[in-house]
C-alpha cells in the first residue's frame, strides 16, 4: 500500500537516494520498486509482541548512522477514523506527501519482477486466470472470515473453463495448499488446464506469474494487491473488510473490480481489528453470478481478440 507514495516521493525528489526500512516479511516489496535505492531489514521491529527494546535500539542506531535528511514514518496498519468516512490505506499514506505540499498526480501500486523471476514463467498460449482461494493470514493476524466459499470458486472455475476455455492458475502460500488441492480435485477439466503453484513460489516469482495472467480473482489479500501492482486486471471479493479501505488501488481503474455485499454497509473489520458481528453472511452474499458478471466485463474484449486472432 506504500508504493504509490514511493512514486510520489521519487517524482518530487528525482535525484534523492531513497532508503526503505522494512521487516523481513515485507522487505520484498520495496526491493522490487524502482524508486527505492536501498532497503534496511529491521527484522520484526514494528510487529507488536515480536520485538524487544534491544531490537528497537539496534534499529535506531542503524538509522542514525545514515544521517538521513528526511523521513516518512509509515504506520504499519493505518486506519480510517470513522466507519462512515472510510479512506483507502494508500490514500492515508499519501496524506504524508500532501502534508508537506508534494504534488500527488495519479500514482499506482507498483511491483517490478526481476529478469530472473520472469524467466521462471512460461508464456501461456491460452487465456489464463489466477484464482486465490485463501487469505486472511498475516504476521500478527488471522482472519479467515475473508475467504469466499470454496464451492463458489469451484463453480466459477468450471464456468471459466467451459465458457472461455481458460487455463486456471491456483496460487497461494503454504497454508493454502489443502484448499487448492481440494479445488483442483473437484474440477472437471482437461489435462493441463489447471496448474497449481500454491506454496511453490517466492513473492517475486508469483508476481511474474500474475503478470502473465489475463485476470486475477480472489479474496482481499496480499496476492490481490500484487496482481494490481503488476497491472493485471483484478476482481476482488470482500466481506468483513471494506474495499473503500483495502480494495485494489487505484479504485477508479476500470480494470479493478471490488465486490462487496455487506448487509450493513459498514465493515466488521475496523480500526485494525474485528468488531462484534451478528450477521456473518457477507462472504456468502457475494454470488457466483456477481463475480461472473465482472468476469464478462473484464475478459469480454480479451476473448473477442483471441477469437479474431485464431481466425487469421
Amino acid at each position: 500500500m506504500t508504493t504509490p507514495l514511493l512514486e510520489v516521493i521519487r517524482h518530487a525528489y528525482p535525484g534523492a537516494s531513497i532508503t526503505y526500512l522494512a521487516g523481513t516479511w515485507s522487505k520484498v516489496i520495496p526491493e522490487h520498486h524502482p524508486a527505492v535505492n536501498a532497503v534496511i531489514d529491521c527484522d520484526t521491529v514494528g510487529i507488536p509482541g515480536r520485538y524487544n527494546l534491544n531490537d528497537y535500539m539496534k534499529t535506531a542506531r542503524n538509522l542514525r548512522r545514515h544521517h538521513f535528511d528526511l523521513a516518512f514514518v509509515l504506520d504499519r496498519v493505518p486506519v480510517s477514523s470513522s466507519a462512515e468516512q472510510l479512506q483507502h490505506q494508500a490514500e492515508i499514506y499519501l496524506d504524508l506527501a500532501r502534508a508537506i505540499g508534494l504534488p500527488i498526480g495519479t500514482p499506482r501500486m507498483h511491483f517490478e519482477p526481476t529478469a530472473e523471476e520472469r524467466q521462471t514463467v512460461s508464456h501461456p498460449q491460452h487465456m489464463r486466470v489466477a484464482l486465490f482461494t485463501g487469505g486472511g493470514s498475516n504476521p500478527g493476524m488471522e482472519l479467515t472470515a475473508k475467504r469466499w466459499p470454496l464451492e463458489h470458486f469451484r463453480e466459477l472455475a468450471q464456468k471459466l473453463i467451459s465458457k472461455f476455455g481458460a487455463q486456471i492458475l491456483l496460487i497461494g502460500g503454504p497454508g493454502d495448499v489443502a484448499l487448492n488441492q481440494r479445488l483442483s480435485a473437484e474440477l472437471d477439466a482437461p489435462d493441463g488446464t489447471v496448474t497449481d503453484i500454491t506454496g511453490k513460489t517466492s513473492i517475486g516469482e508469483l508476481a511474474a506469474q500474475l503478470e502473465q495472467c489475463d485476470l486475477f480473482i480472489g479474496n482481499d489479500s496480499s496476492p490481490m494487491h500484487l496482481a494490481a501492482a503488476v497491472n493485471t486486471p483484478v476482481i476482488a471479493i470482500f466481506g468483513p473488510t471494506s474495499p473503500q479501505e483495502y480494495g485494489p488501488y487505484p479504485p477508479d481503474d476500470p480494470k479493478h473490480v471490488a465486490i462487496w455485499r455487506h448487509p450493513t454497509g459498514k465493515p466488521c473489520f475496523f480500526l485494525g481489528k474485528m468488531q462484534t458481528c451478528t450477521h456473518c453472511t457477507c462472504m456468502q452474499a457475494v454470488t457466483v453470478d456477481d463475480v461472473w458478471s465482472a468476469v464478462q466485463r473484464l475478459l469480454g474484449p480479451a476473448v473477442q481478440s483471441r477469437q479474431e486472432e485464431s481466425r487469421l
